[in-house]
């Protein structure tokens, strides 16, 4: 009965044991999640310009740039960023603005300055940035123009972002109008010069009926485009609409010589 008891009481400080063991290492998991959680909200590391500076590869033996204010070590592709290579350029600073105007000369104050690009160059520059954080280490903020010393969004990063809204909106807008108005199919040739028709498919957009080729005047545009028009089913904004000179109003196909 001895024997018994001893075992027990061996087998309870065994189990005793293993649940401290098993408490400790679940406590020490939990304060890492923890940690990874709440880390990137309460101590993000921001860079200064000047400190930016100093990842070229020399100074500091990494590559640092930054996309939108965000900072990537960019050192893994150092054949494309060490100086003397293509994209040296963006190395130490943001210079988002030439990722889709291509002037790497630009050492301007205004390298960053994003808000009077169009609409697709904004969605060109979010593609960059999607491609930065896929590829390469995110490491940071840099103090400036989308981030100030805490790593807090600017006023200029939330006006950036409501113009990605009004682009949204008008990328919505503009499906809808090729819908109602698809564009035409354009070929040229130097016999017969330059030419638009329309088909079931032309534009892309699929449909049951073809159209007649119109320009339509786009107000804030400089040149009118050529869209595909159903009478039958169109009533509004015929005062943009204009048909093309010595071209039958019931044609599939225009000819422009002089358009």
């Amino acid at each position: 009965m001895g024997l018994y008891s001893c075992f027990r009481r061996n087998i309870k400080v065994s189990v005793s044991i293993i649940v401290i063991i098993i408490s400790v290492l679940c406590y020490k998991k939990y304060e890492e999640l923890q940690n990874f959680t709440t880390e990137p909200r309460g101590h993000r590391l921001v860079f200064s310009q000047e400190q930016l500076n100093q990842y070229d590869g020399h100074v500091q033996d990494k590559l640092y740039m930054a996309v939108l204010g965000q900072v990537f070590d960019v050192t893994d592709g150092r054949q494309h960023y060490e100086r003397g290579s293509s994209y040296h350029y963006f190395i130490g600073k943001d210079g988002s603005r030439a990722l889709v105007t291509g002037n790497f000369n630009d050492e301007s104050s205004m390298k960053d300055h994003v808000l009077d690009l169009s609409c697709n160059d904004l969605s060109t520059l979010l593609n960059w940035r999607k491609t930065y954080r896929k590829k390469y280490k995110f490491v940071g903020f840099l103090n400036g123009r989308y981030y100030d010393e805490h790593g807090t969004e600017t006023n200029y990063f939330k006006q950036f972002k409501s113009k990605l809204k009004e682009c949204e909106t008008e990328k919505i807008n503009q499906e809808k109008e090729n819908l109602k108005y698809p564009p035409c199919n354009i070929a040229w040739n130097e016999e017969e010069g330059s030419h638009v028709w329309c088909t079931k498919t032309s534009g892309g957009i699929a449909r049951n009926w073809v159209g007649v080729p119109r320009q339509l005047f786009t107000p804030g545009e400089e040149k009118p485009r050529c869209v595909c028009v159903n009478y039958d089913m169109d009533s509004d904004s015929t005062n943009l609409l204009k048909k093309y000179a010595d071209c039958p109003d019931t044609s599939t196909m225009c000819n422009i010589f002089n358009t």
